[in-house]
């Protein structure tokens, strides 16, 4: 509550006074849109037991059928710092004097809170709404139908979903949760199939290099998953499909006093799918899974906020795989993930706030595979990454500026059957940020700049310059340049794979460097109405000592090894325009164009879509809502990526493709809410380059168990 209240504040330069004892423990509602102030307070106390009124140009809140007028004891009294000049009107909410607007706050661009429209750098945001209106069950689905970014799924053990930002692959792609990093990745990539929706309240999506914050990894962008941390009340959803998919999951919501929560939790069932009945094979593998997740806030004191967190994750899959010969194997796979993080938030002061973090993730991944009739091929492999995390963060305003200061430790250690040894590191990072607020506020200056002791590759130093100017109160413009890297992973360096199937045998190379980049993105956002935004952004990244596998011997067997062999230039940009002609329908368009080359060869980047077109509608009623969305992917050349298990990785070039969803949502009974959908529409797969579910049409049930 009392970050709303401050953010209230801030939106509209009225001054509040408010009883500290009568918000403790209290939550405010979160409001998107545009209010009369006297409006926006009301609704912000909306349930909480307080009321509130402006009264003589200044707002008051404590506890219900206080007179307004009266002057509260033992107040706290909020004002807008009277050393910054007051910001800019944002573009989409130009509005008379009268009226002001409260907006949903992100973190990710700066690690610091700003509105969303204030934000120096341009934050993607996808808020609860458009997860539930998506239809989506797991951060793939939800992302690869959004702009701005391209999710692939190719067939092969460890790349069946990969995620590319301007593109840069999930190599060079952060995905964070609350802020902290996650691990588990397989031959580079991070299965977003793990990350089930229920227990997500947003996700925050910013494209170009954030190493200067993050550090490792962040050369292409970060994805921060943002998961649910309280409210009243709680609901069960059921869903199955024609195809005999099940899940179902529930979340529990709370606020008591100064203890605010939420727990979730779920299962799913999934049965295999086959694209080619000419082969025994099959596409998508049987599975079950089982996740659990809980978010607790305490406020200790008035200055004190104690946020904990815990997440596990259990899949198990089976498939019939080709295998690396012509004997066909029953492939098995197991992995479960365990996350758990402490966040102290203290208020040093009305300018000061102190975060601290205590982090400790697991991964495992289990690969057990089995020709039937002999023992001689068989596999059972395990692979532990353990990642425990350390850090903290102080901001501090004075004046124009707004400083950053924060350090981090981090140990990862990982043990796995292919690997030639344990693999260890640890790392120590210094970053600081400012953020300077010039000409009236309509200019942002924000340098950064990090500095990262690794263990194994020494010092690594990452600057950054973000720049957002007002041009109007209808035009926004950004510019940045960061500059990124990436370690080598612990299977670059220390991999020892045989497959005496095809032939081959992969070897590390503990002799790698990092991958450095320098990129530059400029962009531009204008609002033509408070129901219309038309977004424009180009890019360029200049990437060096990319990691690649190369043959350094004929054999037999064929040897594979990882060199710093690669340049890459890559440039592109996208455009993305959202629209409401209409109150209840809502339309968007993207487009998006990447040109990813090898400086050396000249020849495309492998698996990159020149093309991408995303679309999306909706129309909405008080009772019922209809809608559409999906994306268009032009062709895509793949070049040799050897996969280190199960069926080698497919080369050649794949054809375009669509997937769309269309889903329809009544909430007319008491009894639940019912939504009916359809999944791939148009019946896209391919079981060399687009291994997905067939089109198929599910039934979802959701019932509010209280408020």
């Amino acid at each position: 509550m009392r970050e709303a209240l401050t953010a209230f504040v801030a939106t509209t330069d009225i001054p509040l006074r408010y009883a500290p004892d009568a918000i403790r423990g209290q939550r405010g509602n979160a409001l998107t849109g545009t209010f009369a102030p006297s409006v926006a307070l009301r609704a912000l106390l909306a349930g909480t037991g307080l009321s509130g009124r402006i009264v003589d140009g200044e707002a008051r809140v404590g506890a219900a059928g206080e007179a307004p007028s009266a002057r509260l004891p033992a107040t706290i009294s909020v004002r807008a710092p009277e050393d910054d000049p007051p910001p800019p009107p944002a573009a989409p909410e130009a509005q008379p004097a009268d009226v002001g607007t409260l907006d949903t706050i992100v973190v990710t661009g700066t690690r610091t809170a700003h509105r969303i429209v204030d934000s120096p750098v341009e934050v993607r945001l996808i808020t609860a709404a458009d997860i539930r209106a998506s239809g989506a069950g797991n951060l793939a689905e939800l992302l690869e139908r959004e702009g701005g970014l391209h999710v692939a799924r190719v067939a092969g053990r460890g790349k069946s979903v990969d995620i590319e930002i301007q593109g840069l692959s999930s190599e060079h792609v952060l995905v964070l949760i609350d802020g902290l990093r996650v691990v588990g990745r397989i031959d580079g990539a991070l299965d977003l199939t793990r990350f089930r929706t229920a227990a997500i309240e947003r996700v925050e999506i910013v494209r170009g290099p954030t190493s200067a914050l993050y550090g490792s990894d962040a050369l292409g962008g970060v994805i921060n998953i943002i998961t649910r941390s309280g409210g009243d009340g709680a609901s069960l959803t059921v869903r199955g499909d024609g195809d005999e998919n099940l899940e179902a999951y529930g979340d529990f919501g709370w606020n008591r006093g100064a203890w605010r929560g939420s727990v979730s939790g779920g299962a799913v069932t999934r049965e295999s799918f086959d694209l080619d009945a000419s082969t025994p094979a099959t596409d998508g593998p049987e599975a079950d899974g089982r996740y659990f997740s809980t978010h607790q806030q305490l406020d200790a004191t008035d200055t004190v906020t104690i946020d904990a967190r815990f997440d596990y994750a259990l899949d198990d899959t089976e498939r019939l795989d080709p295998g690396t010969g012509s004997a066909l194997t029953e492939v098995r796979k197991r992995t479960e993930e365990l996350r758990a993080a402490l966040s102290p938030r203290i208020a040093l002061g009305r300018d000061t706030d102190l975060r601290l973090d205590a982090y400790y993730t697991r991964f495992y991944d289990q690969y057990v595979s089995e020709v039937p009739g002999t023992d001689a091929d068989d596999v059972d492999e395990r692979t532990y990454d353990d990642l425990y995390t350390v850090g903290g963060q102080l901001d501090h305003r004075i004046g124009r500026h707004r400083v950053s200061i924060g350090a981090e430790h981090q140990y990862e250690e990982l043990d796995a059957d292919r690997l030639d040894q344990t693999g260890e590191r640890d790392r120590q990072a210094l970053f600081v940020q400012d953020e300077i607020r010039l000409l009236d506020g309509r200019l942002t200056v924000v340098p950064g700049l990090r500095h990262d002791r690794d263990s194994q590759f020494g010092r690594q130093w990452s600057p950054k310059l973000n720049l957002r100017y007002d041009l109007t109160d209808a035009w926004v413009l950004r510019a940045g340049y960061g500059r990124g890297y990436r370690a080598p992973s612990f299977r670059e360096l220390l991999l020892r794979f045989d497959n005496p199937g095809v032939g081959y045998r992969v070897e590390g190379n503990p002799d790698l460097e990092p991958e450095r980049s320098n990129g530059y993105n400029l962009g531009a956002i204008w609002y033509p109405a408070d129901t219309a935004s038309l977004s424009l952004s180009v890019f360029h990244h200049d990437v060096d000592d990319l990691i690649e596998i190369v043959q350094i011997e004929d054999g037999p067997p064929i040897l594979f090894s990882y060199r710093n062999v690669a340049r890459a230039r890559i440039t592109g940009g996208d455009i993305q325009a959202e629209w409401q002609p209409w109150r209840p329908l809502a339309l968007r368009l993207g487009y998006g164009y990447v040109d990813a080359e090898d400086r050396d060869t000249g020849e495309p980047l492998s698996g990159r879509p020149e093309h991408r077109v995303n679309a999306a509608a909706r129309f909405e009623r008080e009772r019922w809502a209809l809608g559409v969305r999906g994306v268009w992917v032009g062709e895509r050349r793949f070049g040799l990526d050897i996969d280190t298990g199960g069926a080698p990785t497919p080369t050649g070039t794949a054809d375009p493709y669509a997937l769309f969803a269309l889903r329809a949502e009544w909430n007319g009974w008491q009894w639940f809410d019912l939504a009916v959908g359809v999944d791939n529409l148009l019946d896209e797969g391919d079981p060399r380059f687009l291994p997905i579910q067939p089109r198929a049409v599910y039934l979802e049930l959701r019932k509010e168990l209280f408020r």
